[in-house]
């Protein structure tokens, strides 16, 4: 096995999670992945198709705020920005936070995983890996997403979250 730092974060992440689950079914490994599986692909869908207003209800205020004014200013110019056809090839929990000095609970994950871009027709020339670490806070029994951190390991890429 690899040593690394992020493979260091997932286990300590785990090894909290399995005493935090133990208090509040909320912290369970699979679920909170599962559910950062569909918003992260309901959002890059909600990109593509200009329709973000149905995301209102899977992100925070200001999350959802600044995808609308990114949206707003990607559609103002000839550029297109985003991944297309997104696929998740590793998501894991990398940090956990439970709620302390009134800050809800919040954990964050890190998604890797291929996508072409959108100006390329071909998937083997236009592919690109992206690495994403979203974090989610607590709203009474779900996660919504609160912010992005984006790395593209492709020039001529360009993401807005």
């Amino acid at each position: 096995m690899k040593l690394s730092w992020t493979s260091l974060k997932i286990s300590i992440a785990g090894a909290r999670l399995s005493h935090l689950v133990q208090k509040d079914k909320i912290w369970d490994h699979g679920s909170m992945a599962e559910q950062a599986r569909i918003i992260f692909y309901l959002v890059q869908k909600g990109i593509a198709n200009g329709n973000i207003g149905a995301l209102e209800k899977y992100l925070t205020e200001p999350c959802f705020k600044k995808l609308q004014k990114e949206v707003a200013g990607m559609f103002m110019h000839t550029e297109i920005f985003g991944i297309k056809e997104p696929m998740i090839k590793e998501l894991a929990v990398i940090e956990v936070s439970p709620a302390k000095n009134n800050k809800p609970d919040r954990f964050t994950a890190i998604i890797k995983g291929t996508a072409k871009n959108k100006n390329e027709e071909s998937f083997e020339d236009g592919t690109s890996e992206f690495s994403v670490q979203w974090s989610f806070v607590r709203r009474s029994d779900w996660w919504l997403l609160d912010g992005t951190k984006t790395r593209i390991n492709s020039k001529n890429y360009k993401t807005i979250l």
